[in-house]
């Protein structure tokens, strides 16, 4: 291997262990990586996945998103804050979406950069995405798991049925989806061409 490798290597293995570290202290620490509102909770987590599927690609956003899943699966059961948290003790609901997410968002950003070169809209469209794809799977996979009311009422949590789930994604969608993205966008897109550049100038 040369020098020249190694040094990359090293640097990926650091990035991916400070995005690691990062999506555990923003988990961890009240009011920084979950806003809880209501039965609603809204995640700035999404923050490193994005940075790490644009500088680290699919591999690095799968493995930031389950770094994210397993975590957000221990908070869940260790310090649930909003109403809903119970329910995320589950992986379908916790840490399958996050694994989508980020290998999603990991491969629409090195197909965009590698066929168009165009690496903005690659981090832009990695952090919709990312965003997107979280939502959908964690509404779905909510509905899939907890759609049936008397195994939601055996747990003591929120029960949905049909109704109530089309009106909880709707307001998912109008505050968490939206909030998140734009954050994500504004936050996670510069700080990933900073990143890149450290790689690229080794």
């Amino acid at each position: 291997m040369s020098k020249s490798s190694a040094m990359k290597r090293n640097l990926t293995l650091a990035q991916l262990g400070m995005l690691s570290a990062l999506i555990v202290i923003m988990t961890f620490v009240p009011y920084i990586g979950y806003i809880s509102i209501g039965a609603l909770s809204i995640t700035l987590l999404h923050i490193p996945l994005i940075v790490g599927a644009c500088v680290l690609g699919a591999k690095g956003g799968l493995f930031l998103g389950a770094v994210w899943g397993i975590t957000c699966i221990i908070k869940a059961a260790t310090s649930p804050v909003a109403i809903t948290d119970p329910l995320f003790t589950n992986p379908l609901v916790s840490l399958l979406p996050r694994l989508i997410a980020g290998l999603v968002a990991g491969l629409i950003f090195e197909l965009i950069s590698k066929k168009f070169k165009k690496h903005h809209l690659a981090s832009v469209l990695s952090a919709i995405s990312a965003c997107v794809t979280n939502t959908v799977f964690v509404m779905g996979s909510l509905y899939l798991v907890y759609g049936n009311t008397s195994d939601a009422a055996k747990l003591g949590i929120v029960q949905f049925d049909l109704g109530s789930f089309i009106y909880f994604v709707l307001a998912a969608f109008g505050t968490n989806a939206i909030f998140e993205m734009i954050i994500g966008v504004v936050v996670a897109v510069p700080v990933s061409h900073a990143l890149r550049k450290m790689k690229i100038k080794i």
